[in-house]
């Protein structure tokens, strides 16, 4: 089979700050603005060998049903066959995504459980975490423009360096 590979996991994000370690002058005391909310957001995010990337935001937990939508959008999208590299997540193991493995154009290809190190993306979410963390954000409105603002700003990692 030669497919397109294109790697897949998903992330949340919080209106809540989300503080990382920072330097600060001697006798200085920062304060860290916080909110009452707990609006949140969840990402799918796919990229392939060559680069290419998608993102979807859903403002509610990631099910099998996103997880089969964003799957036969890249089927879409890309002509020929595709190799889907996920995690073990719940969403990518329910029947309505496996059962996908019956078309002659698409297989899977389940990562080991606790090993994020595999999947390129993940090194997506981390740049995407350093771009969000210690900041405030007063509505969900306001986090997903960052979050977007982010996102264009990826350095997309080699998916060949995985495996």
């Amino acid at each position: 089979m030669d497919a397109t590979v294109v790697c897949i996991d998903q992330t949340k994000k919080s209106v809540q700050v989300e503080p990382c370690a920072a330097w600060f002058p001697r006798g200085t005391r920062p304060s860290v603005e916080l909110s009452g909310q707990r609006d949140w957001t969840c990402l799918l995010g796919a990229i392939t060998v060559f680069g290419d990337r998608f993102f979807a935001r859903f403002e509610e937990y990631v099910t099998a049903e996103h997880a089969k939508h964003i799957i036969l959008e890249l089927c879409k999208e890309f002509k020929g066959d595709l190799l889907i590299v996920l995690d073990g997540a719940p969403y990518f193991q329910a029947s309505a995504v496996t059962d996908l493995v019956a078309r002659d154009d698409l297989a899977f290809v389940t990562l080991p459980a606790y090993s994020p190190e595999l999947n390129p993306v993940e090194e997506c979410w981390r740049q995407h975490q350093a771009a969000l963390s210690n900041r405030f954000f007063e509505s969900l409105d306001d986090l997903t423009t960052a979050i977007d603002t982010a996102l264009d700003q990826l350095s997309i990692p080699k998916v060949s360096n995985y495996f």
